[in-house]
């Protein structure tokens, strides 16, 4: 079993069920500057606000720390800070702030978590092939400053099994690199009006467009999921640099083309009914996925937890939640007692006797 997880299941439902409003807290912070003080309380307000999910002995695994990149943007959910108190010991200052935190479930943070979740935090290869007109000089530098540039993202969102490899993955993303030769750029100087004749006039400019032609794959069923061109047109004074200018825009903009890839082929995992059930113990929650996996309509559950007697699992369906509740009493037959006790558009709660 992936506690790892359940654990991040369980801390997002737990997330986007809390209030959808800000929360002041009042903490103390610590630095060898004031800003960096007020950094620090900042973000040990959002750890105390967002909860165990962003800092969480939970979620170790390996030693490797899960979502620390999350951790790192803590200060983009903070709506305010008042510093109350401020004074300096021992080579540090120490300042006391009150902390305006939000804790909307439909924030970035909330999203990105959504999106690993859903994929169920897949495995994912990133390789970069190379083909230009410069002789190869950069084979090596290029392609890997657009990999690593699409690793960095994935991490930064909260992908933690972002590989180098081509070996057992979820997903490939394999890419096309050109990059273009300098090229110096001249503007004709016109000697008579209206005439032919003219001399070119350096600008002192070069200029070099490079092209990367991606595409992402589903391994199990190899299935390209998503396909695209990011092309850089670098303009600079330095031709040793233009280059390197157009590849960093490449690399900028490939990013964030496979995190919308990635989000869309993440949105088509549920057209979901959320169930949350009551049950007294674990065999007839077990029973109900038996069950539900051979209701008619129900394309593929997902169990996202079980603690205290309840449980949350989304259903992949386009059935209504009152058809989706008919429709699992019929399967249950005599086998299982199941009772609706509410109900909304995308969810279903019922309990289990």
């Amino acid at each position: 079993m992936n506690w790892k997880k359940i654990f991040i299941a369980t801390a997002a439902f737990l997330f986007m069920n809390s209030s959808a409003s800000a929360q002041v807290v009042t903490v103390q912070g610590s630095g060898t500057t004031e800003l960096e003080a007020i950094k620090d309380a900042k973000k040990i307000a959002v750890e105390q606000v967002l909860g165990a999910f962003i800092k969480s002995e939970s979620l170790m695994i390996d030693q490797e720390l899960v979502f620390e990149a999350v951790q790192s943007r803590t200060q983009g959910y903070v709506t305010s800070c008042e510093v109350l108190k401020k004074k300096s010991s021992g080579g540090l200052i120490n300042v006391t702030a009150r902390v305006d935190v939000s804790n909307e479930p439909g924030s970035a943070l909330m999203k990105d978590i959504e999106l690993v979740m859903n994929l169920n935090d897949p495995r994912i290869s990133v390789a970069m092939e190379y083909y230009g007109d410069d002789n190869g000089v950069n084979f090596k530098k290029y392609p890997a400053q657009v990999e690593a540039a699409i690793r960095e993202e994935l991490i930064k969102r909260g992908f933690t099994h972002v590989v180098d490899k081509q070996g057992e993955v979820d997903y490939k993303i394999i890419g096309r690199l050109s990059v273009g030769k300098a090229q110096e750029i001249k503007i004709p100087s016109w000697r008579n009006i209206g005439g032919n004749d003219f001399t070119p006039l350096e600008t002192g400019l070069s200029r070099s467009v490079s092209t990367l032609n991606c595409k992402i794959k589903k391994v199990e069923n190899d299935e390209v999921i998503g396909e695209f061109q990011a092309t850089g047109d670098g303009l600079d004074a330095s031709g040793n640099e233009v280059s390197a200018q157009s590849v960093n825009l490449i690399a900028s903009s490939a990013a964030q083309q496979v995190r919308e890839i990635l989000s869309r082929e993440a949105s088509k995992v549920f057209s979901s009914v959320r169930i949350y059930i009551n049950a007294s113990d674990g065999d007839k929650i077990l029973k109900l996925e038996e069950i539900l996996r051979q209701t008619e309509g129900v394309n593929g559950i997902y169990v996202r937890n079980f603690t205290g007697g309840q449980c949350i699992i989304d259903a992949d369906t386009a059935l209504t939640p009152q058809n989706l509740y008919q429709a699992l009493t019929q399967a249950a037959g005599n086998s299982l007692s199941v009772q609706m006790t509410g109900f909304s558009s995308t969810k279903l709660e019922i309990s289990l006797r």
